[in-house]
This record gives structure tokens, sequence and C-alpha cells, in this order.
């Protein structure tokens, strides 16, 4: 049985990483996927990958911070699908810098893709829902970052608490009109985004030994939990923030772990 047969679905960030297996998911139950993000390079390949397993799948190239494109997005999957059922704001960007050299725009950069994109993301969504009628389901994709910050992220850690707060307003307010709004919050996950952690020795020792499971998530297991969250299985479940991460909140060691790792020095304790 397939369990978005008929939906559609925008997935924005759906070219790589999460978003692309989120939406290959999507499309393997049934649903029509519309991807958005800014390459149509790399939303063409994923979405000729769907195609070709006999999914179906429309690109929007644009800016998730830019509310016409995301509108684009929404309205195509009503004009292609039938209606519009499903959101998954996963777009973003993660860069990382000590506190005290932090500049403006890096803050703008960050808080304009991760915060304000997941915002037009969700509301326009929304607004689409309500119109139509029918109800929804909206995901929104932050990180543990959002509670349990790490050294150097002021931003990143910043723009993923506040996705947060953006999810759990719109789940009281729009629980009325029958969409439910969740989000996610990976832990460490095989993306380009954590290529260079991945590819440093030392630094992945101390991602892998403070995780209880001992490895990085693949795409799959983060888009899994997702299609849970937009089904019917999960249909007393909104506001709430599920933690897909190892175990690795729980692994974390004290503050200053990664610091004595990097100068060869032997963990704390």
């Amino acid at each position: 049985m397939q369990r978005f047969a008929g939906k559609g679905v925008v997935v924005t960030g759906a070219g790589r990483g999460i978003g692309r297996a989120t939406a290959e998911c999507f499309a393997a139950e049934g649903a029509g996927v519309v991807l958005l993000g800014p390459h149509a390079n790399v939303l063409e390949e994923a979405a000729g990958g769907i195609r070709d397993t006999g999914g179906r799948a429309e690109i929007v190239v644009g800016d998730v911070a830019a509310r016409d494109d995301v509108r684009r997005a929404v309205e195509l999957s009503s004009e292609r699908f039938g209606h519009h059922d499903v959101m998954v704001a996963n777009a973003g960007i993660a860069e990382f810098g000590p506190f005290l050299g932090g500049t403006d725009e890096e803050w703008a950069r960050q808080i304009r893709i991760n915060l304000m994109g997941t915002w037009l993301s969700v509301q326009e969504s929304a607004r689409r829902m309500v119109g139509e009628g029918h109800g929804g389901a909206i995901v929104v994709v932050s990180s543990i970052n959002a509670f349990q910050p790490d050294q150097e992220g002021v931003i990143y850690n910043a723009s993923k608490s506040g996705q947060v707060a953006v999810m759990r307003t719109a789940a009281m307010e729009l629980a009325r009109y029958g969409i439910r709004v969740n989000g996610i919050a990976p832990g460490p996950v095989a993306t380009r985004l954590t290529s260079s952690v991945i590819n440093n020795p030392v630094e992945l020792r101390v991602f892998l030994d403070r995780t209880p499971m001992g490895r990085f998530a693949e795409p799959v297991e983060i888009a899994r939990p997702i299609l849970y969250l937009c089904s019917d299985d999960a249909s007393f479940q909104s506001g709430d923030l599920m933690v897909v991460d190892g175990g690795y909140s729980v692994g974390m060691p004290v503050a200053g772990q990664l610091d004595r790792a990097l100068m060869g020095q032997p963990p704390a304790g």
C-alpha cells in the first residue's frame, strides 16, 4: 500500500542529501513531488531519477527565501497533482566560526536561508492548504543544534532554534484547519554539509566516539521518519520535535572535548 498515493508534496532543498532522499521516498510511496532548490542541473538529476523509477516529479528552480519562488512550488504541486498536501521545509546551510569573528553578512546569510526560508515555506504551504480546505502535514527539518548548540556555531544554532519556534507556533495556530506541523532534529548525517568532518580523521573520530550508534546516518534514515510524521500513522502528532541522531544528544561529551581532541590531548574523565 502506498501511503501517499494521490498526494501533492513540496520538498525544499531537494537536490541533494536529506531533501533528495525525502523526495525519492515520497515518490516511491505514490506522491507527486515538487523539488525546490537553486540549481537546475542538480534538481533535474534528482527529478530524473524519480521519473526513471516510475515516480512523478517536477522542479522549481528558485530561492527558498523568496516568497514568489516558494509560492510557485506550492502552486505547482496543486496544478500537477490535484492539490497540495505536504510541505517538507528542508533547505538550509551550515557555516561555523568563532563567536567573536562572526560578521553581519554571515548572520544575514544563514538566518535568511534557514529561518526566513522556513517561515515562508510553512506559511505559503499552510495558506494553500487552508484555501483548499483539506488539511495537510508540514515538517520542518531542524537539528539537534536547536537545543544542544555546538561551539563556533552561534548563527546556525540560532537559526535552528528559531525554526523550532516557527514550527511550534504554527502547530498551535493551524490545528484548527486540520494541518499538523512537526519538526525533525537530525544528528550527524552523511551529506555534503558534513563532508569536511567526514574527511577529517580527528574530527570524525570525535563525532563517532560521542554517538552511541558509532556512525553517521544516511539521508534516507532521516527521510523515513519525515514520511512517518506526514502519514496517517502520526495523525495525533503535532508540535513535536522528533530527534533522530543515533543517541548523539544523550552521548554528547562535556564542552571542550573536541578542542582537546584537536590538540592531541586525551578525553576528560
